[in-house]
């Protein structure tokens, strides 16, 4: 088969679409996305452009198929250094500081840190040696690893399990040779023996909690992840912005008259 062929095919697998479910989907016959498939017809550009959007690509797999097919890319790939994104650096700036005194961070796709605010900067050195954050920016490395947030974590195998979980689906659905990489670290990191299991024994209140203990403070919090809802960039469009929330009075206080840890 093709190599062009190729990347279709492994994309419309990814999304558990067979060639007739994405012809209807995309208003072709499913002949026609077979020879797509195997080399017998070359898509036009506008063609590439219904069956991204019919199967909802991210703009960075839109790109690729598009690569693939031999056209140039539809969306922009900028570095958030880009002298282009400094509205992008500026917004995101804002949200961070607008956040405090509670911890937010900016994350990219394979949640490595890019940004944080002043709470979050004080939180994570407050909790791991500066050099232990020097060696990896990744998040969820740090949530699993002995010598960073895992032993603060009480809750550490629910939150774990969730985080892998999570990690699991976007593999799924949005493979990079980044994510594959960091779901192997993580599993050789002890990760919990039945994490692909939830366990709805462990969940209290609407939405899962991280619970914390800092030099005997008992902190509990839950994050949100927000993202670019009309970006046109690759890099842009894989954002998130997480920010923390205090899950109790105790928590709401101890970050408010924290003014560094």
């Amino acid at each position: 088969m093709p190599a062009t062929g190729h990347v279709l095919t492994e994309i419309r697998r990814a999304r558990r679409l067979s060639q007739l479910d994405l012809g209807l989907q995309a208003d072709v016959s499913a002949r026609h996305i077979s020879f797509i498939e195997t080399g017998r017809a070359q898509p036009s550009r506008d063609m590439l452009l219904r069956l991204s959007e019919v199967m909802g690509l991210s703009h960075r797999d839109s790109n690729r198929l598009m690569n693939a097919f031999g056209y140039a890319a539809v969306f922009s790939d900028m570095s958030l250094d880009d002298s282009a994104m400094q509205p992008v650096r500026e917004a995101l700036q804002i949200m961070l500081d607008k956040h405090d005194p509670y911890p937010a961070a900016v994350l990219d796709f394979e949640w490595n840190l890019l940004m944080s605010n002043t709470a979050m900067q004080n939180l994570m050195l407050a909790l791991m040696p500066a050099e232990r954050l020097q060696q990896s920016a990744n998040m969820l490395e740090h949530i699993f690893h002995p010598d960073s947030l895992r032993p603060y974590l009480t809750n550490w195998e629910t939150v774990a399990s969730l985080l892998l979980r999570r990690l699991r689906l976007q593999l799924n659905t949005h493979p990079t040779a980044g994510l594959a990489k960091l779901m192997t670290t993580l599993l050789s990191m002890d990760p919990p023996q039945d994490w692909q299991t939830p366990s709805p024994d462990s969940w209290e209140g609407p939405m899962l909690t991280s619970e914390l203990d800092i030099r005997g403070q008992q902190l509990r919090v839950f994050s949100t992840l927000s993202s670019f809802g009309t970006a046109l960039d690759a890099g842009l469009q894989e954002l998130m912005i997480e920010s923390y929330f205090p899950a109790d009075e105790e928590t709401r206080r101890f970050f408010e008259r924290a003014t560094g840890l």
